[in-house]
């Protein structure tokens, strides 16, 4: 049905409420931009309901919170499967001028104690999901099912709340770290001395990079090369039941998924429900220990972070030596609280978005299950072609129902979807360039501009580059580019290549202690590739728009970061 269609009915599809009409929300916002870094591959009409509505909640919640100067947050809306976006920007100067005095004191206990405040959000966070997982989903009644619907919603509701606080002190600070080290170099955050200035910060990610790491080197010991040789995915784990050995190391793997407070609650793709998550099937952290073991990677990131924690506080220091004396300690502060976004992007990816989406995924199913018995749809997974007002409707008296001509129509749609592309922008502003600058850069939304849509390539025609992106880590590599679009292309990623791909995210992370660089087709300064290029000191360019479109796997490259620059060496 088109949008005309729908309008014209007034009615809406997956999302009520939340569809894009373009008809009613192009008169309202002028500009929406697709949001490529989370919605690629189009998401499912479930997973779009939850995002499209308590996403845009957080951050109208967080905005509010914090008085955000210039803006009060997003509108999303729901298009075949893509998460479109526009801002709500403050333009009235008075307004402006009212919340930013208002917004310098809503930041001080962050700036005071960010590590702080996040800790309570992450006991609180534990706390909801211990409630959920208390719940056995499989012997649940229809009207315990019912109630755990709901009960999903408000933790993932919470959820944005506290995500969205942290990301927009943290995220808000590099951007006026940014503006002072602009002013005082004429410089921004893709020069390396900015970026020096920001890395090298602990986070729970990299601890579980190097616990998996550690598994490896057991495994090593025991002497399971063998089954770790011949085997992978669930062949592997029913290998390692074979023999004592590799009985008892299955054995404390899998309590370390059990017992570890994040371990196994981690999905293997970052925003979707299709997707396991690892205590559903361990074989996905297991083929990474399997990876570790058989490329015989070391594991230099603790090595790597220390030299980066040396060099930070170096450049911070030398920074402050070309500011006031009166303002040294406000500006040493705000750049330290510009340090924490890099590794509160990380760590909040597995408290926040992982694990309360590993909950969804384990609920839904259990959900889709009773469903599928009581024949009101075909399969589990048909659950995530409904959204939770639907489920909410036929969850007590299952069998009284039958959604299937729904679910048959929703699948096939969604499966046209990931075939192909949605525009990257829908408006009514006469460009791009247009519709950015006054629909996007007036709200000074940092994670906008730093994460989601990013900055604009600035082409250098005097290089005589292939492609440009912007700096998301800065150095230069030359290698065989290596095009990975999901998780399970990393397999076939070598020691030395360049991952050329979408985005990356959390569960992709290991890959970055083989590769020699990364260009990816979106993301900004602040996005999972740059800032994990950063951490481990791998040149990376994001926001290419078209890398996996033009770059080829087995293509030699070379790429100069801190230019943006991607040179193609065979055509």
């Amino acid at each position: 049905m088109s949008g005309t269609e729908k309008a014209r009915r007034g009615i809406w599809d997956e999302l009520p409420g939340y569809d894009l009409i373009e008809e009613v929300d192009l008169p309202a916002m002028h500009s929406w931009f697709l949001d490529a870094t989370h919605s690629v591959p189009s998401w499912t009409p479930l997973y779009g309901w939850y995002w499209i509505r308590f996403c845009s909640h957080g951050l109208k919640y967080a905005a509010a919170e914090l008085s955000i100067p210039t803006c009060k947050g997003w509108e999303m809306r729901y298009r075949d499967g893509g998460s479109y976006n526009a801002f709500h920007v403050v333009r009235d100067p008075k307004e402006i001028q009212a919340r930013s005095a208002e917004f310098r004191n809503r930041m001080r206990p962050w700036i005071e104690d960010f590590d702080g405040l996040w800790n309570q959000g992450k006991t609180e966070l534990l706390g909801i999901y211990g409630k959920l997982k208390s719940l056995d989903v499989d012997q649940a009644t229809n009207a315990q099912l019912h109630q755990h619907n709901y009960d999903l919603i408000a933790a993932y509701k919470r959820m944005w709340e506290i995500h969205f606080l942290g990301l927009y002190a943290s995220y808000m600070a590099w951007m006026l770290a940014e503006e002072l080290y602009k002013e005082r170099s004429g410089m921004g955050d893709q020069s390396a001395e900015f970026q020096d200035m920001m890395r090298g910060f602990d986070n729970k990610i990299y601890d579980m990079d190097k616990r998996l790491w550690e598994f490896s080197q057991e495994a090593a010991a025991q002497g399971l090369g063998t089954a770790f040789q011949g085997y992978s995915g669930p062949e592997l784990i029913a290998q390692l039941k074979t023999t004592p050995s590799g009985a008892a190391w299955l054995k404390g793997f899998m309590e370390y998924l059990e017992t570890d407070e994040v371990g196994g609650w981690r999905m293997r793709r970052m925003n979707e429900l299709t997707e396991p998550y690892w205590l559903e099937d361990p074989s996905t952290p297991i083929d990474i220990v399997r990876d570790y073991l058989l490329r015989g990677t070391s594991f230099n990131l603790e090595k790597k972070r220390a030299e980066l924690t040396d060099r930070r506080e170096k450049v911070i220091q030398a920074f402050l030596t070309r500011v006031e004396p009166e303002e040294k300690d406000f500006i040493e502060r705000l750049i330290r609280l510009a340090g924490k976004a890099s590794s509160y992007s990380e760590e909040h990816d597995l408290y926040c978005e992982l694990m309360v989406q590993a909950l969804l995924r384990r609920g839904y199913l259990a959900m889709g299950r009773r469903l599928t018995q009581s024949g009101t749809i075909d399969q589990p997974e048909d659950i995530f072609m409904l959204n939770p007002d639907e489920i909410d409707r036929v969850i007590m008296v299952p069998e009284a129902h039958d959604l299937r001509w729904l679910t048959h129509r929703r699948r096939g749609a969604w499966e046209s979807w990931l075939t192909r592309s949605n525009p990257p922008l829908i408006t009514n502003r006469a460009s791009f360039e247009e519709a950015v600058g006054n629909d996007l850069l007036p709200s000074g939304d940092a994670i906008a501009i730093k994460v989601v849509v990013g900055e604009l390539p600035q082409p250098k025609p005097e290089l005589n580059a292939d492609l440009f992106g912007i700096c998301g880590c800065a150095g230069e590599a030359e290698g065989t580019a290596r095009v990975a679009i999901n998780y399970e292309d990393l397999k076939n990623v070598l020691p030395g290549d360049i991952l050329i791909c979408p985005g990356t995210n959390p569960a992709w992370t290991p890959v970055f202690g083989i590769i020699a660089g990364v260009v990816a087709d979106r993301g900004g300064t602040l996005s999972h590739a740059a800032i994990i290029g950063r951490e481990y000191g791998i040149p990376t360019i994001v926001n290419t728009f078209e890398g996996t479109a033009k770059i080829k796997s087995g293509q030699r490259i070379r790429i100069d970061a801190e230019k943006g620059a991607i040179f193609m060496l065979d055509h």
